[in-house]
């Protein structure tokens, strides 16, 4: 079971998850004491009531919030796009296992998979014979069909409707293609990665490994449009709870604009980068531990018993969600048991 789970990809969304709220928690107060140094005005550091903020205060709110909504899209927005686009190739992969609008790219594989067979097979890890094997039977498919007469027969169903059948021979082609080229594509990163890899055959592989991706790492239109549909309908019906939490809650006294703002610029800055590198993190952590470092700058201090109960929730969440969906994929995959 364990074969099948990228280790090394794995720890690099660990340690993301575990460093991202010590960096939110650091520059969060570094930014907050700044402003104290550099900002003397007292609305600034003082709870907002019931009387909205006088109207720049509200502005400088309303941008970096917008700036922690947009960078929160391009975080969570990939995930929920993968988890879209997971379910629509299960229940659909004679249309959606390979980019259907990617054309001649998927004619070429054949010929991308022997450029990159040399390189697999001089800086491939211990997944080579494996990922070798993958490029071969894309060849060999291309043989077959041009000694046939016809292409690559990868395109989508006629007129591309949907083909349910999970056994269907569409689905099953376009289905072993996806899993060898994504083996190759894996075979291909590492040798990326490889110390003695030279500077002609890494570009070579960076180059092919793009050339794959058109073909498997895609996703249409409107599951982007349905994401951020999805996305916007939880925050507005879902927000108010952890707003509370967060801005009452979590210190021994409201939050203030300065530390709000704060918060937010950091957790704008982390949560995009993260978001533009590949790295999934938690919005949530992120701006929590902003706050947090906010509140032991100002002199505030913190409700432990709030923070513990948070911990505690961010603990056990990996594991439960670990345990949980890998108990129903074993009921799914085994309905006799």
């Amino acid at each position: 079971m364990s074969d099948g789970v990228h280790w090394a990809q794995l720890w690099k969304v660990l340690e993301a998850l575990a460093i991202s709220p010590l960096l939110g928690f650091v520059l969060a107060g570094a930014l907050y004491f700044l402003c104290r140094k550099t900002l003397h005005d007292k609305n600034l550091y003082e709870p907002v009531t019931d009387k909205p903020p006088i109207w720049w205060m509200r502005g400088i709110l309303v941008l970096t919030c917008s700036g922690v909504s947009f960078a929160h899209g391009t975080n969570d927005g990939q995930k929920s796009i993968g988890l879209i686009m997971l379910t629509i190739i299960g229940l659909f992969p004679a249309t959606y296992a390979l980019n259907p609008t990617a054309g001649q790219s998927l004619h070429d594989l054949p010929a991308v998979m022997a450029r990159a067979e040399p390189l697999i097979r001089q800086y491939g890890d211990d997944e080579k014979d494996s990922a070798l094997t993958a490029a071969k039977n894309i060849e060999g498919l291309g043989a077959q069909q041009a000694a046939d007469g016809q292409a690559l027969a990868l395109e989508p169903p006629e007129n591309r409707k949907l083909e349910a059948g999970l056994h269907s021979p569409a689905a099953k082609l376009r289905s072993n293609v996806r899993d060898d080229v994504y083996q190759v594509i894996s075979e291909l990163k590492h040798a990326e990665e490889t110390k003695g890899i030279t500077p002609d055959d890494k570009k070579e592989a960076q180059s092919i490994t793009k050339e794959l991706g058109g073909a498997v790492e895609y996703a249409p239109m409107w599951v982007r449009m349905l994401s951020a549909l999805c996305l916007g309908i939880g925050t507005m019906i879902g927000y108010k709870r952890i707003v509370k939490t967060l801005g009452e809650r979590l210190g021994n006294v409201h939050l203030t604009p300065a530390q709000g703002a704060s918060a937010e610029v950091i957790s704008a800055i982390l949560i995009g980068t993260a978001g533009f590198t590949g790295l999934p993190v938690s919005t949530t952590h992120i701006v929590t531990s902003g706050i947090a470092g906010t509140m032991v700058t100002s002199g505030a201090g913190l409700r432990y018993g709030m923070i513990s109960r948070i911990v505690v929730a961010w603990v056990f969440t990996l594991p439960a969600t670990i345990l949980i969906a890998g108990g129903i994929y074993y009921l799914l995959t085994n309905p006799k048991f």
